[in-house]
C-alpha cells in the first residue's frame, strides 16, 4: 500500500465518528480550559470513542450497543483524563523526590 495512493479508501466509519464527537463535544460543558486546550480534548475524546468502542463492547459483551457505548467514551474519557492530569500537575514532585531521597538516606544510611 502507498501512503500517496489517493485510490486507497480510508474505511472510516463515520456514524462512529460523530457519536465520539457528539460525546466529546458535550462534555466540554464540564471542562475549563482555553479554546485550542477544548479543541484537542474534543479530538481526543472522538478518537478515543473510534478506537475504543468496539474493543470495549466486545469486552463488556454489548455488541448492539456501540453507538451509545461510544458516545459515553466520548463523554466520559477525556473529562476522566483531564482530571488525572490536573492532579498530576497539583503534586509537588520537587517535594516528594527530597522527601524519597531522605528516606533512601535514612534506610540505607547513605
Amino acid at each position: 500500500m502507498n501512503l500517496t495512493d489517493a485510490s486507497t479508501p480510508l474505511n472510516l466509519d463515520l456514524t462512529k465518528i460523530a457519536i465520539g464527537l457528539a460525546g466529546a463535544t458535550v462534555s466540554l460543558k464540564f471542562v475549563q480550559g482555553r479554546w485550542w486546550e477544548r479543541l484537542g480534548l474534543v479530538v481526543g475524546g472522538a478518537a478515543l470513542s473510534y478506537f475504543g468502542t468496539t474493543p470495549c463492547a466486545a469486552l463488556v459483551g454489548v455488541k448492539d450497543a456501540e453507538g451509545l457505548l461510544g458516545f459515553l467514551i466520548g463523554l466520559f474519557g477525556m473529562g476522566l483524563v483531564t482530571k488525572v492530569y490536573e492532579g498530576l500537575q497539583a503534586v509537588d514532585a520537587r517535594s516528594i523526590a527530597s522527601k524519597v531521597t531522605q528516606w533512601i538516606g535514612n534506610r540505607f544510611g547513605a
